[in-house]
């Protein structure tokens, strides 16, 4: 069990994250752990041409206003389940955000975005950047992501090599109901026993895909008869140009299935 961190923001774009967390049924957690965005992210106050564009008082107001909507979100969880554990937080700063992270422990970082205007955010917003290197792992989920529940439940991941694989396949325990894990390689996965053992331990029949196209093409292809989680492992940070571009991670955040950013 584990506890999981949902940023929002008050659009409906983001809380696309909470519909998928208590819809799917598919992750483990003992506690959610709400994370209201209040902007500015980086500085209370901002001043251009000696003209104050927030002031102290409009953020006491944003905050009091954050109360209310986290309230709101929080009724919408418990009407779904009273028994889900809901604390709720303001934060102002990707430092406040990593802050509470790591005092609560947090196991996943959840967000949601609209598909459309991703493109824009990948290119130009820092701030989404920033979560995206700073908060680990952190599952992604396009608002037009709809989980189906009659399609199998598919965790998907890329294998680098079996140093990498083994530090964060630990991660799979985080979800239940799982039918199969799928995972692929562009070489051959040599198939030690350590490795063997490992995948056995989870009780969840795993299948070795060695592929030939990207692994966005593998994903869409399991995605027509799953419901696909794909965990994206590198060792390289977001927007770095090391990325081959046909496996570029901005395809797999734009995509038809939530993914983790490792």
């Amino acid at each position: 069990m584990s506890k999981i961190l949902i940023l929002l923001d008050g659009s409906e774009e983001n809380e696309k994250s909470i519909d998928y967390l208590v819809n799917s049924k598919i992750i483990n957690f003992e506690e959610l752990i709400l994370c209201f965005i209040l902007e500015p992210m980086h500085h209370a106050k901002r001043i251009s041409n000696n003209q104050v564009l927030f002031s102290d008082s409009t953020y006491e107001k944003s905050e009091i206003l954050s109360k209310v909507y986290l309230e709101k979100i929080t009724n919408i969880i418990k009407n779904v389940d009273d028994e889900i554990k809901v604390s709720v937080n303001t934060v102002d700063s990707i430092q406040s955000i990593k802050k509470v992270q790591s005092i609560d422990l947090v196991s996943m970082s959840l967000i949601s975005h609209d598909y459309d205007k991703l493109y824009k955010l990948f290119l130009r917003a820092k701030k989404f950047k920033s979560y995206i290197n700073a908060l680990h792992p952190l599952l992604s989920i396009s608002s037009n992501f709809t989980h189906d529940d009659n399609k199998t439940n598919d965790f998907m991941i890329n294998y680098p090599n079996e140093e990498v694989f083994t530090k964060i396949i630990d991660n799979v325990l985080m979800f239940k109901n799982l039918n199969k894990m799928t995972i692929v390689s562009k070489n051959k996965i040599q198939e030690t026993s350590t490795l063997i053992d490992k995948l056995d331990s989870f009780n969840i029949p795993f299948e070795f895909k060695e592929i030939k196209d990207s692994y966005h093409d593998e994903m869409n292809r399991l995605q027509i008869n799953n419901n696909v989680i794909f965990y994206y492992s590198s060792e390289n940070k977001f927007l770095e140009r090391k990325y081959v571009l046909k496996d570029s991670i901005q395809k797999f955040i734009i995509g038809p299935s939530p993914v983790i950013l490792g």
